[in-house]
């Protein structure tokens, strides 16, 4: 008789999400919204706007969060994907405006001089790693610097998903 609540006890434990916070918003974005939608940072810029803090559409004005809970995206999730989308809305086109003049096209650039297996990022000729090198470039902070690690990886097809307190420690 205790096999039976033993069994039912560890499939109602199976169903229980073990990490709901914390979660990456562009793996996120990614598994739920990348297909309809496209690359996040495009799709933020175009389509929202950060006013006063709050982040705003052209549609659903008054509660995008309530429309992004009608959209197929879990409760859990909303909240991490608001913030990313916050961020990202109204803000400049980084690599172009800090980087083009020097380095063009941001497609271009990673295809001819970056190279991304797993969560390595290295330029292609020099063979350095771009987490040690970038935080010295043109005087960027670690934080920036995981910006375009981010950035460069998304753009060569291979997006890699570490949490932050170990992405500031890797670009340190």
């Amino acid at each position: 008789m205790l096999e039976p609540k033993l069994s039912i006890t560890i499939l109602f434990l199976l169903l229980i999400p073990l990490k709901t916070e914390g979660r990456n918003a562009e793996a996120i974005w990614d598994s739920r919204c990348e297909e309809c939608h496209g690359e996040n940072t495009k799709f933020a810029r175009r389509y929202l706007w950060n006013i006063g803090g709050e982040l705003q559409a052209q549609h659903h004005v008054d509660n995008l969060s309530l429309f992004m809970r009608q959209h197929y995206i879990p409760n859990h999730e909303i909240e991490t994907i608001r913030k990313m989308l916050l961020e990202q809305a109204n803000s400049p086109l980084r690599f172009r405006d800090e980087c083009s003049v020097c380095h063009g096209d941001v497609t271009e650039f990673v295809k001819k001089s970056i190279w991304v297996r797993g969560n390595e990022v290295t330029g292609r000729e020099s063979g350095k790693d771009l987490r040690e090198f970038l935080p010295g470039h043109q005087k960027l902070q670690p934080k920036e610097a995981s910006f375009f690690l981010r950035l460069f990886a998304r753009v060569a097809g291979k997006p890699f998903y570490v949490e932050e307190p170990l992405l500031q420690a890797i670009t340190r």
